[in-house]
């Protein structure tokens, strides 16, 4: 009896084992693919061009660097002073001495140095701020005036609801930036991150299955970054030497 009923499972053991052989089979071609993906479009990866174009540049300022800055993650922050208005993010910074030096400051109330710095960088914080009091008060021309060599902006096209992270009030999303704001004072402008359409709230996917829609963003990454209109984010360089 037990013999018959081992023959009669058998046939069904060995699919399984055949079905779980192909699934592990995929999984590692998945993997394969991916890590050729990422490898071939890593040129378009808004954090390169931030290192790339600091490179000639010793002294940094960062306004609004927040919890973990692409400053940080491109290994600049030796060489960054940084303001943040949170003052957790820079109690942080300070204990793990992630910058040059880190203040609490407010960046529209700040008196911004002039010529003080070869850059001046802003990313992912213009969208936080009122844009009626961003013109009125000419924090673009201040951040120019204060860097020698360029300036550099990261900031979603458009707007789009922020929710609230780590507990900091001041990460809503009360105002929203086109390329055209940026073009118009001189930047070069270029997009980021992916199609507009694909991404919601922290840049993350926005239609199921989650993992098509970013492979999908990721492919789109060529065509955005020669029309930024289109793109999630505008990366903007203004050189001013």
């Amino acid at each position: 009896m037990r013999v018959l009923i081992l023959l009669a499972i058998l046939p069904v053991a060995i699919v399984e084992i055949v079905v779980a052989s192909f699934e592990v089979a995929l999984r590692i071609l998945s993997g394969g693919l991916a890590i050729v993906r990422v490898w071939f479009f890593r040129g378009y990866d808004y954090r390169r061009w931030l290192k790339r174009d600091l490179a000639d540049c010793e002294s940094i300022l960062e306004l609004g660097c927040g919890s973990n800055s692409p400053i940080l993650q491109i290994g600049y922050g030796d060489k960054t002073d940084a303001v943040d208005i949170w003052q957790p993010y820079v109690t942080k910074h300070k204990r793990n001495k992630s910058y040059r030096r880190c203040w609490r400051r407010d960046i529209m109330a700040m008196d911004i140095p002039a010529n003080a710095y070869d850059a001046v960088v802003i990313c992912d914080v213009l969208e936080h701020l009122s844009r009626a009091e961003v013109i009125d008060s000419d924090l673009f021309g201040k951040i120019e005036g204060c860097a020698r060599k360029k300036v550099i902006i990261f900031t979603p096209n458009g707007f789009i609801e922020n929710d609230e992270v780590d507990g900091d009030p001041y990460q809503a999303h009360i105002s929203q930036w086109k390329p055209g704001d940026y073009e118009k004072r001189g930047y070069k402008v270029v997009g980021a991150t992916g199609l507009i359409y694909l991404f919601g709230k922290a840049s993350l996917p926005k239609y199921r299955p989650y993992s098509v829609c970013a492979i999908v963003g990721m492919l789109t990454k060529p065509l955005v970054y020669l029309y930024p209109k289109l793109a999630w984010h505008s990366y903007a360089v203004k050189e001013l030497e």
